[in-house]
C-alpha cells in the first residue's frame, strides 16, 4: 500500500509565544534544523509523497522546509485542528485515493524510524484499521490511516473533532505499544522546548 505523509503545520503556536515551526531542533545544537523540517524528515522515509498543511505565516513555514519535495495546502490558522486534518486528507485523496495516510503534527520531531517500521508492519496485518502508537499507555503520533478511513475523516461533519471520530470508530483503531517516548512528546511551550532533546538513535 502506498503512503502519503500529511504534516500538520498550520497553527499559530499561541502557547509558545512565537512560531514554533521555525524553532531550531534539537535545541542548542550546531546541527539544528527548523522544527517543522525535523518532523517532516522523521516521517518522510516511509512515505511515497509528502503534503504539508500550512496556515499562519505559511510562506515562512514553507521556506523552512528548503528543497524538500512536497505539496502544500493552506487553511485558516484560526480554524479547529480537524479542519487542517480534513484539508490534508482531501488533498491526499486527490493525489491517490487508494493510498493510506501517515498523519503527523509538526510539533512531534522526535519519532524513531523503528517506530514507523512497526506502524507499517501493523498496518499490513490490519489493513482496514488505523494504527495508533502508544507509549506508557498514552496515545501518540503519527497515526497510519487506511484509505477507506481517509475518506471517512475527510467527509466527517460531527462535533468533537478527530478525537470524537476515533471514539465513534473505536473498532477500526489498533493501539500499538512502542518503546518510543517521541510519539507522545510535543513541543507546546518554551519550557517544553528547553527541556527536551531528541531520543537517542
Amino acid at each position: 500500500m502506498k503512503r502519503i505523509g500529511v504534516l500538520l503545520a498550520a497553527g499559530r503556536s499561541g502557547r509558545m509565544g512565537r512560531l514554533k515551526q521555525l524553532l531550531p531542533w534539537p535545541p542548542h545544537s550546531p546541527d539544528a534544523k527548523p522544527l517543522v523540517a525535523a518532523a517532516f524528515d522523521a516521517i518522510a522515509p516511509v512515505c511515497d509523497a509528502m503534503l504539508v498543511v500550512v496556515g499562519h505565516e505559511a510562506e515562512s513555514v514553507i521556506a523552512a522546509l528548503g528543497d524538500r519535495k512536497f505539496q502544500s495546502v493552506h487553511v485558516d490558522p484560526n480554524a479547529e485542528m480537524i479542519e487542517s486534518v480534513k484539508a490534508g486528507l482531501a488533498l491526499a485523496r486527490e493525489l491517490d485515493a487508494a493510498a493510506g495516510v501517515l498523519l503527523h503534527p509538526a510539533d512531534h520531531p522526535d519519532v524513531k524510524r523503528e517506530t514507523l517500521d512497526e506502524l507499517v508492519r501493523a498496518a499490513a496485518a490490519s489493513p482496514r484499521s488505523a494504527i495508533m502508537p502508544t507509549c506508557c499507555s498514552k496515545g501518540g503520533h503519527p497515526v497510519l490511516i487506511p484509505a477507506e478511513l481517509v475518506w471517512n475523516i475527510a467527509a466527517y461533519r460531527g462535533s468533537g473533532g478527530l478525537r470524537q471520530f476515533w471514539l465513534d470508530h473505536a473498532d477500526r483503531c489498533v493501539r500499538l505499544p512502542v518503546e518510543d517516548p517521541g510519539v507522545t512528546r510535543d513541543i507546546d511551550t518554551p519550557a517544553d522546548y528547553e527541556a527536551r532533546k531528541p531520543s537517542a538513535p
